[in-house]
Formats: C-alpha cells, sequence, structure tokens
C-alpha cells in the first residue's frame, strides 16, 4: 500500500485502476487516510478518461458519504453527473451517482429531493439490467418511505428487494436490505423483527467486508437492548463498537454510540448521570462532524435530559431553548421523537423549579402531540396492520381446524364403540363414500386453482413467463419443423417505476391491467401474449413473418401512445418494442428468439424508449 504523500512528479505516476485499488482498500479500514488520498489524486483527475473521471467522482461521493460530510459528498456527485453528460450511452456510474447524491440529500432531510434521484437511478440501473444497483436504489427507496411515514410502500420495495437479493445470494445486498428492513420495524413497533433483521444484517455484511453498514447494523442491535432495558447489554456492544470506529475513523457512529451510551448510563439502574455526562460531551465533540438532519436535535435532547438529572435545570433549560429553535428548520424532517422528548425533559424541569402551572400546560401539549401523532400513524400503519392482523387470523382459524378434526376423530371413535351393528356401519360406508366424493371434488378443485394460479399472473390473468416460455419452446419446435415463420414481441412499459413511485403501485396495476387488454385485443387469435416481468410483456406469434409482426408491433405502440390515460393523471405512456423472426440465422431456438427480441428492445429504451426496434 502506497501512502497518499509518497506520490510525487519524479515517480512514475500510478495507472487508475491502482489509484482507485489503493483507495477502495483503505475505504475498509482507515476511511480518513482513503479520503484525503483520494483528495490529493483528485488534482490531476484531468489525466484520466471521461470514464476513468465519473468513476472516481462516484467513489469520491462515497467516501464522503460514509464520514457523514454530505455536502463534500453532494458536490461529488454533481461533478460526476455533470461528467456523464458527455457519455453517448447511460452508464451504471449514473444511476451510481445519482443514488449518492440522493443520500447524501435524504441525510441532510430533504426526501423529496432524494425521491426524484432515486427513482432516475432506479430507471437507468433496470434499463441496464443491473440487479446490484437496482436492489441497492430500492432499499434507498424503502428507506425514504419509511422515514416520511409511508409504510406500506416501505414494505412493498423492501420486500422487494429481498426477493432479488435472495435470488443473488449476494451478501452485501442481502445485508443492506435487512439492514433497511430492520429500521422499517423498529417504526412498527415489531422487535422481535427488528432484532432478527439487524444480526442478520450484520451477519452478511461482515461476510461482504463492509465494515461501515456492519457497524450500522451492530449500532442497531445495541439500540433494540436498550429499548429491552438490557442496559448493560447494550453498553458493552456500544464499547466495541466505538473501538471499532476509531480505527476507521467514522466519526457518525462514534458520535452516535457515545450519545446512546450516555443515554444507558442514565437509564439504568441504578442511573449514573455523571458518567453519562461525560459521554455526552464526547459525543459533541464528534458530532462537528455529523451533518444528519435531525441529529445535532437529539443530541442537544440527550444532554438535556442529563443535566436535568444532575439537577442542573438552568443549563438544561437553556439547551432545551437551543434545541427548540432547530426543530422547525428541519427541512421536510419528521421531528417525532425530538418534539415529544422536548417536551417531556421541559415539563420535568418546571416541576422540579416549582414552575406547576407551567410544568402542566407543557405536560399537557405532549399529550395533545402524541395523540395526533399517534392516530396519524394509526392511519398510515393501516395496511401493515391488516397484514398482520390476517396473518394472525389465519393461525387461529388453522388451530380452530385442528381442533375440530381431533374432536370429531373422537366423536367418531366414540360412535364406533356403541354402535356396533350392520346398519351403523353400512351408514359409516356411505357417509365416508360421499366425504370421499365431496374431498375428491373439493381437492381437484383445489388443485385445478393450484395449477391455474401456477400458470398465470396473479394481477392481469395472463399466461406467466414460466408457461409461456413452455408454450413458447413447443410452438417454435413444431413451426420449425415445417419451415413457417414464428415471431416474438417484447413490450416494455416506459418509465413505469416513476409511475409507480409518483401516483401509486394501485394506478401502476391499472395501467398493467389496460395495457394487457390492449395487446390481447391487437394480436387477435391463434397468437398469446404473457406478462414476461413487472413492467414487461411477450408476445408469441407462430406462422407470422417479420413484416406482419413489425405492423402488430407498430400498431401496440401507436394505440398505447395515442390513447387517453387522463383517467390515472398521465398525459401519455408510452412503450419500447423488440420484435424477432426465426429467419436469421443467429436464431437456432426459441430461447435465443426471446433473447434477440430482449436485446432489441433493450436497444430502444436506452435510445430514450417510445419506439419499435426490429
Amino acid at each position: 500500500m502506497v501512502p497518499f504523500f509518497s506520490y510525487s512528479s519524479a515517480q512514475e505516476p500510478l495507472k487508475f485502476p491502482e489509484i482507485i485499488e489503493q483507495i477502495e482498500s483503505l475505504q475498509k479500514d482507515d476511511l480518513l487516510t482513503a479520503i484525503k488520498l483520494a483528495s490529493f489524486y483528485d488534482k490531476d483527475i484531468t489525466q484520466f478518461n471521461l470514464e476513468e473521471r465519473i468513476r472516481f467522482k462516484r467513489l469520491q461521493a462515497e467516501l464522503y458519504n460514509n464520514k457523514t460530510a454530505f455536502d463534500l459528498a453532494k458536490v461529488a456527485a454533481e461533478e460526476g453527473l455533470e461528467l456523464t453528460k458527455k457519455l453517448s450511452h447511460p452508464s451504471i456510474n449514473m444511476a451510481k451517482l445519482l443514488n449518492s447524491r440522493g443520500y447524501a440529500i435524504e441525510s441532510e432531510g430533504y426526501y423529496d429531493l432524494a425521491l426524484q434521484d432515486y427513482i432516475a437511478a432506479l430507471e437507468i440501473a433496470e434499463s441496464l439490467d443491473d440487479r446490484k444497483v437496482v436492489i441497492e436504489t430500492l432499499t434507498n427507496l424503502g428507506a425514504v418511505y419509511y422515514i416520511t411515514e409511508k409504510f406500506q410502500r416501505s414494505i412493498i420495495v423492501l420486500n422487494d428487494a429481498l426477493s432479488q437479493a435472495q435470488i443473488l445470494n449476494d451478501n452485501k445486498m442481502l445485508g443492506l436490505v435487512y439492514l433497511e428492513l430492520g429500521a422499517l420495524y423498529s417504526y412498527l413497533k415489531q422487535e422481535d423483527k427488528v432484532q432478527e433483521f439487524n444480526k442478520k444484517a450484520y451477519s452478511h455484511l461482515t461476510k461482504a467486508n463492509e465494515p461501515h453498514k456492519a457497524l450500522m447494523s451492530l449500532q442497531n442491535i445495541a439500540v433494540t437492548h436498550a429499548a429491552h432495558k438490557e442496559y448493560l447489554l447494550a453498553i458493552e456492544l456500544y464499547k466495541d463498537i466505538i473501538g471499532k470506529a476509531k480505527k476507521s475513523g467514522n466519526f457518525s457512529i462514534l458520535s452516535n454510540s457515545y450519545s446512546e451510551m450516555a443515554e444507558a448510563y442514565l437509564k439504568k439502574e441504578p442511573s449514573d448521570p455523571h458518567t453519562a455526562y461525560h459521554y455526552i460531551l464526547i459525543a459533541e465533540k464528534y458530532a462537528k462532524s455529523v451533518k444528519e438532519a435531525n441529529y445535532e436535535t437529539l443530541l442537544l435532547v440527550n444532554k438535556a435530559d442529563i443535566l436535568n438529572h444532575l439537577e442542573r435545570y438552568q443549563e438544561a433549560l437553556a439547551i432545551i431553548n437551543r434545541a427548540e429553535k432547530l426543530v422547525p428548520v428541519q427541512a421536510e424532517n419528521i421531528q417525532t421523537y425530538s418534539i415529544l422528548e422536548l417536551l417531556r425533559i421541559k415539563s420535568e424541569l418546571y416541576y422540579a423549579q416549582g414552575l406547576y402551572e407551567k410544568a402542566y400546560n407543557t405536560q399537557n401539549e405532549r399529550h395533545t402531540n402524541t395523540r395526533n401523532i399517534n392516530s396519524r400513524n394509526n392511519l398510515k400503519a393501516l395496511e401493515g396492520i391488516r397484514i398482520q392482523y390476517e396473518s394472525k387470523q389465519e393461525e387461529l382459524q388453522a388451530k380452530a381446524l385442528k381442533e375440530k378434526q381431533v374432536a370429531q376423530s373422537l366423536a367418531l371413535q366414540k360412535a364406533n364403540e356403541v354402535y356396533r351393528n350392520k346398519t351403523f356401519y353400512i351408514f359409516i360406508g356411505v357417509i365416508t363414500v360421499l366425504a370421499l366424493a365431496w374431498f375428491y371434488i373439493i381437492n381437484l378443485n383445489n388443485q385445478k386453482k393450484l395449477l391455474n394460479s401456477r400458470e398465470t399472473d396473479h394481477l392481469t390473468d395472463l399466461p406467466n413467463r414460466q408457461t409461456l416460455l413452455a408454450l413458447g419452446s413447443a410452438q417454435f419446435n413444431q413451426v420449425t419443423k415445417n419451415k413457417a415463420d414464428y415471431s416474438v414481441l417484447i413490450i416494455k412499459v416506459d418509465n413505469f417505476t416513476n409511475i409507480n413511485q409518483v401516483k401509486g403501485y394501485d394506478i401502476g396495476n391499472s395501467i398493467l391491467i389496460e395495457i394487457s387488454l390492449i395487446i390481447t385485443n391487437i394480436i387477435g387469435e391463434n397468437t398469446q401474449c404473457g406478462r414476461y416481468s413487472s413492467n414487461e410483456f411477450i408476445v408469441l406469434l407462430p406462422n407470422v413473418n417479420a413484416q406482419i409482426a413489425e405492423d402488430i408491433a407498430y400498431n401496440i405502440h401507436s394505440y398505447i401512445y395515442r390513447k387517453s390515460w387522463e383517467k390515472y393523471g398521465l398525459k401519455v405512456i408510452s412503450v419500447s418494442i423488440g420484435m424477432s423472426n426465426n429467419n436469421s440465422y443467429l436464431i437456432q431456438s426459441y430461447e435465443s428468439l426471446v433473447k434477440q427480441a430482449g436485446v432489441l428492445k433493450q436497444k430502444a429504451v436506452v435510445s430514450g424508449g417510445n419506439m419499435v426496434c426490429v
């Protein structure tokens, strides 16, 4: 490893891959030196080619985000994004830069702006089919949704990210998703899930050698210990985290850990406010480098609480006044915890000084705010509660059915003992035959439903991807044997992720259903349309030549584009279509035919969408 200060003009300049390797290696264990090294090479960035400069700026933005220097991260990301404008085609680094800028903006409390960056990043990552960046972006979106109390959206998005991460079986991606799921379930007050997800996050992130994120998950585990009043466990864990954070130079985790450890010393039995005060002062020292939204307010709240326990009431009130001035200026930030804690401590301070009327009024204000917040959160978390309720009901129904089954079995056993005659056995035989027949019919219907659910898409009721792959393969082999034409269309709804995020998933689902009906009406009989992926359809056209298939593609494209979508609050919806035909020498199988249609569809997407490529 070459230290950042060892490079000079007399030495042979390092090549770009070596520079990046140095910085990334240092980032894991010595964040501050990695940042200094990046700053050193930043002076000579013009010696790199365009792609290298973009990648360098992306890495620099990630370094600053890890240090919580969000203003610098935003600048580096914007410089990188400016460079991407010179590219002739979209780059995955563009999506990564948007994620970095979005994270910096989100951390400063500007959630709507962060959302715009994440949605743009997701569009690019999906168009380039980079699953890892898609998953990372979905976790960022999920975080913004739960912070802004859109819990239903957060659950949907994070579970989508988890499914994709499980398919990839990538430790880093799994760790990132579990980290955000832990935070989401903390908002939903499901503490058993919180600890489970945080432990999974720590395990995966450690295996992935992601020390900064792993420390965040470890810190979340300590917070959960404290929430369960396991203060000694929390304190020991905070000390371990602090040791690791000092080594890596992560000031945000250092400040947070000292502040939370101070709170644990204050709340444990017996309380130790003097030690708590010692640690809150250390937290303040590191907090000078932390620019997270609401962080200074939270630190002041903790400090005021400690001063209150030390009976330093005037100092505590002065701190409260400072904190109250900060609350209104935290742009777009949810202040639930800060406001309630400020009111609680202020009420206690007034009471301790004999100012009972002020204490009473402040406590009343706190109760009013609590009721309003609970009312709001209950409405917004309604879907989550419904899911929990249905799950619980299913468990209860299963238990009740099992109890009935046992009761019926005992009743039959008793009946056999009492009625031992031919008539009874004949009767039982008839009942058994009828029961078996009924069971057979029900089972057959259930099997049909199960088979149908496996073969069709639950939303559009079209054949699903697996069904179309099997059907298409069989059709292709038959058509090829007869030396006839076979064409395939892959149709992607443009900007569908943006539609989902802005208009909501219900609107998105309705649009998919309507588009599926448009396609099936246009293609007519002897053809088949199915849902290929979340926002893609596939059309199988056996015995249809390339020219007719192209005409069908243009008819679908034109109809969707010209149709009025105002009932969904949209001026226009467009699709990108790729068409392939088996007359090409490149096409030797159904799989290669579909792959070629996918390549052409992607060409349409990369070219700006809203077109047909053949």
